[in-house]
């Protein structure tokens, strides 16, 4: 069975993606912006859903040392693969910063509140990865790889 992430995370990626997909029917130039932003966002989307969600999905087992062998050999080959993206993803995260910069700008000319609050709510969710769930991802992952390695 493959790990899982947290339902709440991942029902926030859902709500996010359809966001974006209702702000990329806008006109003007800003529907171009969100177009070319999905088109980059998605893959990025992909690979936190791989590597860091189903890291977190095992804190609760880790707290409750509940995580057994199974799960933490699953995490710990995640977490190998997480190791090696993560300096990519935050520096897709700056990329990202500055189409949602540019999605702000834009979309006030045009009057297209929808797409700035959409690029804030956008910045504000990579921020948390970057400050919170990135950072609890990678532990949990080290955690689990030194649980995998005691074969308790």
């Amino acid at each position: 069975m493959p790990l899982v992430g947290p339902p709440t995370l991942e029902k926030e990626h859902e709500e996010i993606w359809q966001l974006l997909i209702n702000v990329q029917k806008l006109s003007g130039k800003t529907g171009g912006i969100v177009e070319r932003l999905a088109t980059d966002l998605k893959p990025h989307i992909d690979k936190e859903e791989s590597l860091v969600l189903p890291l977190l999905g095992i804190l609760r087992e880790l707290v409750n040392e509940k995580l057994s062998i199974t799960q933490a050999k699953r995490a710990a080959a995640i977490y190998s693969r997480f190791g090696k993206e993560y300096p990519g993803m935050l520096h897709g995260h700056r990329e990202l910063s500055k189409a949602l910069d540019r999605l702000k700008r834009v979309g006030g000319e045009e009057g297209h509140l929808t797409a700035v609050r959409f690029a804030e709510k956008l910045e504000k969710h990579s921020q948390e990865e970057e400050e919170v769930l990135y950072p609890a991802a990678l532990l949990a992952g080290r955690l689990a790889t030194n649980r995998s390695r005691s074969r308790k």
